[in-house]
């Protein structure tokens, strides 16, 4: 966690102190992370019925952050080649690493979703599932880690602002 944070503190610190202006392919790669992270779907277990609220089950949440770790691997794994010191790269590191602690979460609740339910559960019954097994603090771990992505996706953000207008 602590290289994670040095990552995003040291690309907010020379974003501020203006020592990096994010190049071309920088804000490439920032701007295909967020244009796919934006138009993932909101997965659901299998047999899930869809939440009777706006914001989705708190698995979604889950399932989803997943999804934007893998993603996030993915485009590592395909620009570190091209811009290996790059404040760019080290900020998408510290997201995908944040979001990725929630994989074995995401891996538990498909086990249990998989083991409890032969049929498909009302939504009742998937609320007070999700109750029980995404407890009070561990929401709360959720909102959490939630809120510290927010700040890293900020700092990208910026970033790719710095970047559009070189200032």
């Amino acid at each position: 966690m602590s290289h994670a944070v040095d990552a995003v503190d040291a690309a907010a610190i020379a974003l501020n102190d203006r020592s990096w202006t994010p190049s071309d392919h920088e804000l490439t790669l920032a701007r295909d992370f967020f244009t796919r992270r934006d138009a993932m779907p909101q997965r659901l277990l299998p047999g899930m019925p869809m939440s009777p609220s706006p914001q989705g089950w708190v698995t979604q949440h889950v399932l989803w952050l997943e999804d934007v770790a893998h993603l996030a691997g993915e485009l590592l794994d395909a620009w570190r080649g091209w811009l290996p010191d790059s404040h760019m790269i080290g900020l998408l590191g510290a997201y995908g690493g944040l979001a990725r602690t929630a994989a074995p979460l995401a891996a538990r609740l498909g086990r249990d979703w998989t083991t409890e339910w032969q049929a498909p559960p009302s939504k009742q019954q998937t609320s007070s599932w999700e109750d029980w097994h995404l407890p009070t603090e561990q929401r709360q771990q959720l909102d959490a880690l939630t809120d510290r992505l927010v700040l890293i996706g900020a700092v990208m953000v910026m970033a790719v602002n710095r970047g559009e207008t070189g200032h």
